[in-house]
């Protein structure tokens, strides 16, 4: 019975022992990651095994997928043996890898062979100890980092699509038709004069927006069927509203404020709305049309002041 009990001991502790110098252990052949391969060998050999020629192969077919030029074939001993007769073993190892490579396709001036000799310990260990983790042969070369899948891009604006992103200053020049509906003349009787004017109008939108703008104005009209005809001007201000986006038609609200001046009307301050909208005809070009009323602060009655109608063209830039 004492004799089965030792037998059975010295089997547990010869069978590691055994495995870790076939390199038929945990430590056998293996890719470690894309690009590097470790080939293990025995105690003091440099021979492969046909696992160890499998794994070889596998390197070989991912070399030649990569496209890469350069493999890198090191040779490495545990700590056991002198550091000179460890370094002739690594380098004997490495060469038995390298030659198996060219069998399966690898062309020699492909690769950089070397030992290094119980260098760069894979597991470290203390001097002479027999390591089979470090025992080995690494197969390394570049792997490619995996392209990004591609992502869909939305279309580039064009320059168009650009300009109308943001709001732009315009000029818009068109024909002014006004009646005056009386007001009180120079001697303060309370006599209504009425008369017609006529001519045009250019407005220049100096602080353009998506809601609310900022236009100047300025108008050379012409006044006839009045007791005096002749050249006059309405130059003003506008605050702009324009609540609806419509596409191609913006309507809009002015707050008009002024001076009329010039033959054929009594110079004065004029202020009141305008309602009109703006028809885009391309992306730099529109056409307008609009309706106003002047008070004029020098009469009384609201109802006394100018009717204007107008239509003009309009440019963005």
């Amino acid at each position: 019975m004492k004799s089965l009990l030792l037998g059975a001991a010295m089997a547990a502790l010869l069978v590691p022992a055994a495995l870790a110098q076939s390199g038929t252990g945990p430590d056998a052949a293996m890719m470690e990651a894309p690009g590097r391969y470790l080939v293990f060998f025995p105690w003091s050999k440099a021979v492969l095994t046909e696992d160890d020629q499998r794994v070889i192969g596998e390197a070989v077919a991912e070399f030649k997928r990569t496209g890469v030029a350069r493999i890198d074939v090191t040779g490495f001993t545990d700590t056991s043996g002198s550091p000179a007769y460890n370094l002739r073993l690594s380098e004997r190892r490495a060469e038995m890898v390298a030659a198996e490579l060219e069998r399966q396709g690898v062309a020699r001036a492909d690769m950089i062979v070397t030992g290094r000799g119980q260098e760069d310990l894979r597991i470290p260990t203390a001097d002479n100890v027999r390591e089979a983790g470090n025992r080995r042969v690494e197969i390394v070369f570049a792997v490619p980092a995996p392209e990004p899948a591609p992502v869909a891009e939305a279309p580039a604006p064009t320059p168009a699509e650009i300009k109308e992103a943001v709001p732009r200053l315009g000029l818009t020049l068109g024909a002014l038709y006004g009646h005056n509906f009386g007001e009180k003349d120079e001697s303060g009787s309370n006599s209504e004069k009425q008369n017609d004017l006529a001519g045009l109008e250019l407005t220049f939108d100096a602080v353009p927006g998506r809601l609310v703008d900022l236009a100047l104005k300025q108008a050379v009209l012409y006044s006839f069927n009045g007791e005096e005809d002749g050249i006059n001007g309405r130059t003003g201000l506008a605050l702009g509203l324009k609540p609806f986006d419509l596409g191609a038609i913006q309507p809009y609200l002015h707050a008009n404020a002024g001076y009329l001046y010039g033959s054929g009307v009594q110079d004065g301050f004029v202020a009141g709305p305008e309602l009109g909208f703006n028809i885009g005809l391309s992306p730099a070009t529109l056409l307008n049309a609009k309706v106003a009323w002047d008070h004029q602060f020098r009469n009384a009655d609201f109802d006394r002041g100018i009717l204007w109608a107008g239509v003009g063209l309009g440019y963005r830039f």
